[in-house]
């Protein structure tokens, strides 16, 4: 199995807890009650399911939560960078003043359970509706391919959706290693995006400021690039500066 190393302290791997168990204990009693109605011979107990298809439905819940947090690991930064450029575009273009205050209720930090921000007015529970529907959606033809497949030929988190043919002609070797770097990058994901709501949790800043070289272009901090800026720039980055009392003034002076 792919990104398989044997690491599972807890021994979650082995408990059969995932939400298909129930289903199939569900099916199990119907069946037994309908071998009873037919007078056929009934199987006692509970049959449990084979440890490799336990497995296979984790790992297919594991990439999809890993698929769910590289989203959001890139949303996150991203969000607190475009947010007060776009709160200030929708307040003034749209009078829809939203965004902002949400912005005003975290400190510009993206709204998390950590900081109040998936509570605040309509905007957020708005969003995570949408959010929770189009998961819901996944899940769903998730559980339909494993009906449809059958859970030995199903595979784990393919959904036939692979619009850049990424995998096309893939031998298995590449097919496998693909699969591996996708699961260990969901997992870095997944201790990324908690590490961001703990970290601005604790030090009450946008994690863009908290740690901004993760979060600045490389060449931007070049210092031949900033010299070339403050050479380049400094005189107009001044005339901004200057207050329009004083460019009246100038202009005054001028047409005296």
């Amino acid at each position: 199995m792919p990104a398989d190393y044997g690491f599972d302290p807890l021994g979650v791997g082995k408990a059969d807890l995932h939400v298909f168990s129930a289903t199939d204990r569900a099916n199990q009693i119907v069946e037994r009650k309908r071998a009873l109605s037919l007078g056929l011979p009934l199987v006692m107990g509970p049959i449990d399911r084979d440890l490799a298809i336990v497995l296979k439905d984790y790992r297919d819940s594991e990439i999809r939560h890993g698929r769910l947090a590289m989203l959001a690991a890139l949303a996150y930064p991203v969000q607190e960078l475009l947010g007060p450029a776009l709160a200030r575009t929708a307040n003034q273009v749209f009078g829809a003043p939203g965004l902002a205050d949400l912005l005003a209720e975290t400190g510009g930090r993206s709204p998390s359970l950590l900081n109040g921000g998936l509570a605040f007015g309509h905007v957020v529970p708005v969003f995570l509706v949408v959010a929770f529907g189009l998961i819901g959606a996944v899940d769903l033809k998730s559980m339909d391919l494993r009906d449809e497949l059958g859970p030995d030929e199903f595979v784990a988190g393919d959904f036939g959706f692979d619009p850049l043919n990424l995998m096309k002609g893939a031998t298995a070797e590449a097919q496998f290693d693909m699969q591996a770097k996708e699961i260990n990058n969901g997992r870095l994901a997944m201790l990324a995006i908690t590490a961001y709501a703990v970290e601005e949790f604790f030090g009450g800043k946008p994690i863009i400021e908290l740690t901004p070289q993760f979060f600045t272009p490389a060449f931007f901090t070049a210092p031949w690039l900033t010299s070339l800026f403050d050479h380049s720039f400094s005189v107009a980055s001044a005339a901004q500066r200057i207050s329009g009392d004083e460019v009246s003034r100038f202009f005054e002076v001028v047409s005296n």
